[in-house]
């Protein structure tokens, strides 16, 4: 059997990547496909030499190679995902948030879309992402509105005629399996995404130098969505703990210009052991904004560690309130610091117990995952 497996881009090493390398490691002789595709950022995980040669003659690539911005790859996604040949291959295994379920395949091939999300900028985030597009300089939104709005409702016409390509439909959550019906009229099975809860859980032999003490961590990408700001502007007001941010992106150096207070650092992205070692002397998680499945979380309840979020609903699906997380409930985020003090309270008691979390995280461990996807192209 033949296998192809895609994936939009391969530019930074976030929870969807993790998916793929998972993948890749189930099926080893698996060729590799992509939009973009960025050695410097991910050479660690995804050598070149899996990346099927298609990729490197598509016109997202070429755009990307140029500029080195993704976002000016986005007119060009739709013409370069259609235009990869999946003739050879019986099963393409999609990994898909934004434009990857595009792709046409012959009716042979069982083509399996594992969903992230359907494209939330296209979709239920549309507004906030015309914010992040500067729409909300007059003149520009004086010039550019009609051009945008129009080009909005091509993109999810096309994304739905797309989704009827699909054989079957994977969901991360059932807040995604919702999102799907909602807006591809689709039914979708449930599959949480792999969780590496023993590297997380195991005793690590290696100590790296202390230099934080007494830290709460976030580890996020650096996005306008992901509500930083709020956990920014706490800490700004306290000097009882400090806060540790991991990870960066576009909207770093503006949450940067936020801080007032020496108690909250910035840190590059981490990965294996450092990462760990981090997140294990941490005291806990905090997760302000909103996701559809965020392996972190679950990381981190593998670490023995609690997390305080905003109550999503998706957070139900994977966590014992009380027991392994704690909650604000407000979407103005008004009532942030309030609940923050009774979770502080109660972690300083040792209220969350270790094993809670542990146990907890295994309900997504990789092996449950790995089963499931090998039965399903089985089937």
């Amino acid at each position: 059997m033949k296998i192809a497996i895609l994936h939009e881009m391969l530019i930074k090493l976030w929870g969807a990547e993790k998916v793929v390398e998972n993948w890749m490691n189930i099926f080893p002789d698996a060729d590799l496909f992509t939009l973009i595709y960025d050695e410097k950022k991910v050479w660690s995980i995804f050598n070149k030499d899996k990346i099927n040669p298609q990729v490197f003659k598509l016109k997202t690539q070429k755009v990307y190679n140029r500029y080195n911005k993704q976002r000016l790859c986005l007119p060009h996604m739709t013409i370069s995902v259609e235009s990869l040949d999946f003739s050879d291959y019986d099963v393409v295994l999609c990994s898909s948030s934004w434009f990857a379920h595009w792709a046409i395949t012959k009716p042979e091939t069982k083509f399996i879309v594992y969903y992230h999300s359907p494209a939330r900028y296209m979709w239920d985030w549309t507004n906030e992402y015309k914010k992040d597009l500067w729409l909300n300089s007059w003149w520009k939104r004086y010039l550019l509105k009609p051009f945008i709005n129009k080009k909005f409702l091509e993109l999810r016409q096309w994304d739905y005629i797309a989704s009827n390509r699909v054989d079957i439909n994977l969901a991360n959550s059932e807040n995604t399996k919702k999102r799907i019906t909602k807006y591809y009229r689709k039914d979708s099975k449930v599959l949480f995404p792999p969780v590496e809860t023993t590297r997380f859980s195991k005793s690590l032999k290696k100590e790296y130098k202390k230099d934080y003490e007494n830290y709460y961590i976030i580890i996020s990408a650096l996005t306008e969505f992901k509500k930083i700001e709020v956990a920014i502007k706490w800490f700004n007001k306290t000097n009882n703990s400090n806060l540790l941010i991991i990870w960066s992106w576009d909207y770093k150096e503006s949450l940067e210009w936020m801080v007032n207070n020496k108690n909250i650092t910035f840190c590059w992205a981490k990965y294996n052991d450092e990462l760990v070692y981090l997140v294990q002397n941490s005291k806990w998680l905090i997760f302000p904004g909103e996701e559809d499945f965020w392996i972190v979380p679950v990381e981190v309840m593998a670490a023995w560690k609690p997390i305080f979020a905003f109550k999503w609903w998706w957070l139900l699906e994977t966590v014992i309130e009380w027991k392994t997380w704690e909650f604000f409930n407000n979407k103005d985020w008004s009532d942030f610091v309030e609940k923050f003090n009774i979770f502080n309270e109660k972690n300083n008691k040792w209220f969350y117990l270790e094993e809670n979390c542990k146990r907890q995280a295994e309900i997504f461990s990789e092996k449950i995952f790995e089963n499931e996807i090998i039965k399903i192209i089985k089937q």
